[in-house]
């Protein structure tokens, strides 16, 4: 890890400068930003390129006042990214299939988006389908092009840099407790929120361990430790129940799927017919276990307020049903009510992507979207055994929490990352034993 710190410390200072000046400099950073993205291109410095836009998203997750510039910073950074990505097409161009794979939906999009019922949120549905659109269409390719270039050495650097920001909001628990730390209880770190640190730590889980998996040289015994080491204490400090049975998932049925894909298959059926079961006595499980504190047994009983937004949801839901009115429509509409949702104990969204897409989109974006969705993994199955798994820990974060309809978001940024690499011939090379492949 030093050594990494040591050999990207130009990239570090970048940051830290940009950090500072989107602090303290008020609108320069909206010049300084894209400036040094042109000079980055000039350089042909295309990793640095990402990985500063993973940072600026991390930055705009943040609660933080200092850092609400990086909202608007990550729109400009992903127009910016995509320009140079247009310029330099023949560069960094790798054929990449996840575009192709979701054209369908995005096209659905933008057809949804025309029955807008508001002006105050048409536009943002408008940037919204775009910034859909660019994210598929530009990482995946970038992602390629640079593992094309520097090979699996690029992805341990990424995975680093994702560490180092775990590391920083470990150590402001201490020196900046109000900022990493919500309410005195639940750990956040440098995210927005503990259940976002939770998402962002799965999704790093994944990578992590598919990559390690492939690779096996790449990291040290060390190295292993420590990432580990860091996903985990975010991971129980933050207190997120759902990150914490995701990487269980993960973990679990990657090992059935290794044994056997039947294996797989029916023990994730018997964890459906069972998990009924399993949710009606969940308090009573946790209380006899000792760990009632822990996973804070009276919000599970009252649905952490997600069983309030699911229902005002599927309500509105009715007067849209088959077909939608475009991104950013459950935004405009929980926000006229969100004095009536607080008096319920609700802040925020929906909390579930699944259902945010169907209030967005409506039944046939939904289906149109998981068509697309569940045929990456099935056409990642056919590869490698950690399709499905994947499959499984990413739906289950997504059923709690919206991060999958977002596109300017580091969970999106993670996201994309698993659907390139498990869709990537390259990449990822086939496993000696594949899961045999599924009609599609």
């Amino acid at each position: 890890m030093l050594s990494y710190l040591k050999e990207n410390l130009q990239l570090f200072v970048i940051l830290i400068v940009w950090l500072i000046t989107g602090i303290y400099g008020g609108p320069v950073i909206f010049g300084l930003v894209p400036l040094t993205m042109l000079l980055m291109d000039r350089k042909e410095m295309y990793e640095e390129l990402l990985v500063g836009y993973l940072f600026v998203l991390i930055l705009a997750d943040s609660a933080s006042p200092a850092l609400l510039f990086a909202k608007n910073l990550k729109n400009i950074y992903i127009s910016i990214l995509a320009l140079i990505f247009f310029l330099r097409y023949r560069e960094l161009y790798a054929r990449n299939s996840l575009f192709k794979l979701f054209l369908p939906f995005l096209v659905f999009s933008v057809i949804t988006m025309s029955f807008a019922i508001s002006d105050s949120y048409f536009f943002t549905s408008i940037q919204k389908t775009i910034s859909y659109a660019l994210t598929f269409l530009v990482l995946p390719n970038i992602i390629e092009t640079l593992f094309s270039k520097y090979h699996a050495d690029f992805i341990k650097r990424l995975i680093f840099f994702a560490v180092v920001f775990l590391i920083i909001g470990y150590l402001l628990k201490y020196i900046m407790p109000d900022v990493a730390v919500l309410t005195g209880t639940r750990f956040r770190g440098v995210f927005g929120g503990p259940n976002g640190l939770g998402i962002f730590c799965v999704l790093l889980f994944i990578i992590f361990f598919i990559v390690d998996h492939f690779y096996n040289s790449l990291f040290t015994r060390n190295e292993r430790l420590l990432i580990y080491l860091f996903i985990f204490l975010s991971v129980i400090g933050s207190g997120s129940r759902n990150a914490l049975i995701a990487i269980a998932i993960f973990y679990s049925f990657q090992q059935f799927f290794g044994m056997s894909p039947f294996l797989g298959f029916l023990i994730f059926i018997v964890v459906l017919f069972v998990s009924e079961i399993i949710s009606s006595n969940a308090v009573a499980i946790i209380n006899a276990l000792g760990l009632g504190s822990y996973f804070r047994v009276q919000t599970l009983e009252e649905g952490s307020g997600r069983l309030i937004a699911w229902g005002f949801a599927w309500t509105q839901i009715q007067q849209n049903f088959f077909v939608g009115r475009g991104f950013a429509y459950n935004e405009f509409y929980m926000r006229q009510h969100y004095g009536m949702l607080l008096k319920l104990n609700h802040q925020g969204g929906i909390h579930n992507s699944f259902l945010t897409f169907w209030f967005d989109q409506g039944l046939m974006g939904l289906l149109i979207y998981l068509r697309s969705y569940i045929l990456l993994f099935i056409k990642a199955s056919k590869r490698t055994k950690f399709a499905f798994p994947a499959m499984f820990a990413i739906s289950f974060t997504a059923f709690f929490e919206s991060w999958l309809v977002g596109s300017l978001s580091a969970f999106a940024f993670m996201g994309i990352f698993i659907f390139t690499i498990l869709t990537s011939d390259e990449i990822i090379p086939q496993e000696t034993e594949v899961i045999p492949a599924i009609a599609e």
